[in-house]
Order: structure tokens, then C-alpha cells, then sequence
């Protein structure tokens, strides 16, 4: 097995399910990342998030040299329904490693602390200080990488990679998230006298059925590539008690995704207008992240994909629906690519793996960025 899969099989062993989904969070993994950090020699801080729920920060190289950052999230989703055995022991099939994170995103977090110790014991300059991060919460709301961009200034950092499952190819741009919940109250009656309540339930469906046609406008929006078109879903439903009794609540949260072109205060706009359709309705917003849009030719993904061609992997620029943390770094003004190995089609999924090279390939194209 090679070091970067004895590592993965390390992390994939930490139980650190996001709170959100019944899970004890990152504090083990940050343990065994502090570990691995001290026994490297390598100096760190611990930035609170949350109560118990931290990011470690590493910078390596010169003070005076512009850093970059490689950032990747301890947390994962939940475990419920695995498809065989224990979703924390990384098992080997035919080439494949299945693990809960195997793929999202401890293999990334795996590559980026190995990519740490050999740059802390390299011999030969680096092209740019090192800021290594493991952060918390980025299965939920992103809050540790929105925190530890609090420090882009402080620790000079002039471009970022934020870890995710792209099969080392180089994501510049991707959709943003706004997430809403939207409740309807209505007046509780006896089933057998429905004319005596309000149906709570009855204001949330005129709700969703103007959603629907909200979203399929947003789809059918000529003249707008893939990336530049929100989309829209209702993503669940909560809302009454039994057979015979007029629903006084009933609530649903919505997934709105932005195109680049998109502003939030556009999406949180278009929603308000179809909830005040109906009395006794509101939103509430559970979170609102921009779109990732780094330009191509920016002088980061060109370096990036420079370095692919020196380890000869082939690499290109793509754009994807999904949201990353990445946000939280082109927000403070860098440039931002999402990048790391494993594919993102496996990842959350009841039998989650990464194939065996992925990793290796990962580290290669990072090494050549930095120490050539």
C-alpha cells in the first residue's frame, strides 16, 4: 500500500460525520492532523469555529514570501445504509478504495499533509510559501473556511486550492448555494370540518407549484451556458400530524443554485416574491454562497495546469454545478481553484471510493507547482 493510502486508511478509520447528520464532528481527526503536524516538526495554530470544532493552519516557507493556500475539511456526510462491511475501514476491490471520505475529501486532506511535511524537509527554494488547512463544517454551512479566510491577509496568501474530488483536473468556476426555508401557518381544525381551520399544507403546495415553474424558467433561459443558469429545488417537506386534523404548519426547504452571472440578493428575491403569494408565509435563510468564477487565465490556474504538464497528467479547466468551500476564498479577493483526487460522482454515495493513482497523481502536480 503506498503512503498516501496508508495515510487515507489512517483518516478513514476517524469516525467525523458533520454534526448535521448525527455525527461527532472533526475533533479526532484535528487530533490525528496535529499529530502527524508536531511529529513533522511542523509549527501550526488552532483557529475556533465552533464550540470543540477547530481548524488547523500551517504556514511553511519563507514570512516574506507570498503563500499559497491548500485547504481540505475534515468533516463528512453520514453513514447510514453502507453498502458493505465498516464505512471506516478503507477496503481494496479491484483497484478501488471504499471508505466513508475516501473520496470526499480526506483524500485530499491526505495529499495536502504529505504535500505539507515534504515542503517543510524539502532542500531546494519553494516558488511559494506553503498555508496548509484542515477545516471544519464544510458539509454544512462552510463556517471554518469562512473563518480561516479571515487570515488571508495576515498570512500573505495570494491564490487557493480548495480540496474536492476533481480527478486532479482544475475547477475555476462553479454554481453558487442558497439554501431557504420556507413555512406556511395556517388554523388547526377536526378533519371532519376542514371549512373551520386554515390548511397549512394547501399554501405550501400553490407555493411549490410556483417554484416548479420559477425552476423551469430558470432551465429554459436562452442564450446562458450550463454555468451562468440557476436551478431550483424543494428538496423536503415537513407539515401535519395525522388523518383527521386541519395542518396549522407545514415547512419546506429549498435549494437554489446560483450561475455566475447570479447575484444572492436576486435569488433571495425571487423566492420572497412567490411566498408573499400566500398569507401567513415567510423564508428564512439557512445559507447564501456566491459562485466560484476564477478566469482561466489567471496567472494561478495557469501555473497549475503548467505544473500538471511537468508531472505529465492532463488536465484542463472545467466548470461544475456543486459548491465548494472555495467560495469563502475568491470572497477575500484571491484566486480560486477547486482541485484534488477522487471523482466527484462517488462522493456522499453509499459506496464511496477512490481508485488506486488518484492520490499519487494529485501530489505529483502540487509538488512540481511548488518546488519548481
Amino acid at each position: 500500500m503506498s503512503e498516501c493510502l496508508k495515510l487515507l486508511k489512517e483518516l478513514v478509520a476517524i469516525p467525523s460525520v458533520n454534526p448535521v447528520y448525527g455525527g461527532p464532528g472533526e475533533p479526532h481527526v484535528e487530533s490525528f492532523v496535529s499529530d502527524f503536524l508536531r511529529s513533522h516538526g511542523i509549527e501550526f495554530r488552532v483557529q475556533e469555529v465552533l464550540p470543540g470544532r477547530n481548524n488547523l493552519v500551517a504556514r511553511i516557507g519563507p514570512d516574506d514570501r507570498p503563500a499559497v493556500l491548500v485547504e481540505a475539511h475534515m468533516d463528512t456526510v453520514g453513514v447510514a445504509g453502507w453498502f458493505d462491511g465498516s464505512p471506516y475501514d478503507l477496503t481494496e476491490k479491484e483497484g478501488k478504495y471504499f471508505g466513508r471520505g475516501a473520496c470526499d475529501t480526506k483524500a485530499s486532506l491526505a495529499v495536502f499533509m504529505l504535500l505539507a511535511q515534504r515542503l517543510a524537509q524539502a532542500d531546494t527554494p519553494l516558488s511559494h510559501s506553503l498555508v496548509f488547512a484542515a477545516t471544519a463544517d464544510e458539509e454544512s454551512k462552510q463556517l471554518g473556511a469562512f473563518k480561516l479566510a479571515e487570515l488571508v491577509g495576515e498570512l500573505s496568501i495570494v491564490a487557493a486550492i480548495t480540496g474536492e474530488p476533481t480527478r486532479s483536473a482544475l475547477i475555476t468556476k462553479h454554481k453558487g448555494a442558497c439554501r431557504y426555508t420556507i413555512e406556511s401557518r395556517g388554523k388547526a381544525a377536526h378533519g371532519s370540518t376542514p371549512e373551520l381551520g386554515e390548511n397549512a399544507i394547501y399554501k405550501i403546495a400553490r407555493i411549490v407549484e410556483k417554484l416548479d415553474r420559477y425552476a423551469e424558467l430558470l432551465s429554459q433561459e436562452e442564450g446562458r451556458a450550463f454555468i451562468e443558469k440557476g436551478s431550483l429545488n424543494v428538496g423536503k417537506v415537513t407539515g401535519g400530524i395525522g388523518f383527521n386534523i386541519v395542518p396549522d404548519s407545514c415547512i419546506i426547504d429549498v435549494d437554489r443554485r446560483l450561475g455566475i452571472g447570479e447575484s444572492m440578493e436576486e435569488a433571495r428575491e425571487g423566492i420572497e416574491t412567490i411566498v408573499q403569494s400566500e398569507t401567513e408565509t415567510e423564508v428564512s435563510t439557512f445559507l447564501e454562497r456566491p459562485a466560484l468564477n476564477t478566469e482561466n487565465d489567471n496567472w494561478f490556474p495557469q501555473a497549475l495546469a503548467k505544473s500538471a504538464e511537468k508531472a505529465g497528467s492532463q488536465t484542463d479547466f472545467k466548470e461544475v454545478a456543486f459548491m465548494t468551500n472555495g467560495v469563502a476564498y475568491s470572497a477575500a479577493g484571491i484566486p480560486t481553484v477547486v482541485f484534488g483526487p477522487g471523482d466527484i460522482e462517488q462522493a456522499h454515495k453509499a459506496d464511496e471510493f477512490i481508485e488506486d493513482g488518484e492520490m499519487e497523481r494529485s501530489l505529483s502536480i502540487l509538488e512540481k507547482f511548488f518546488l519548481s
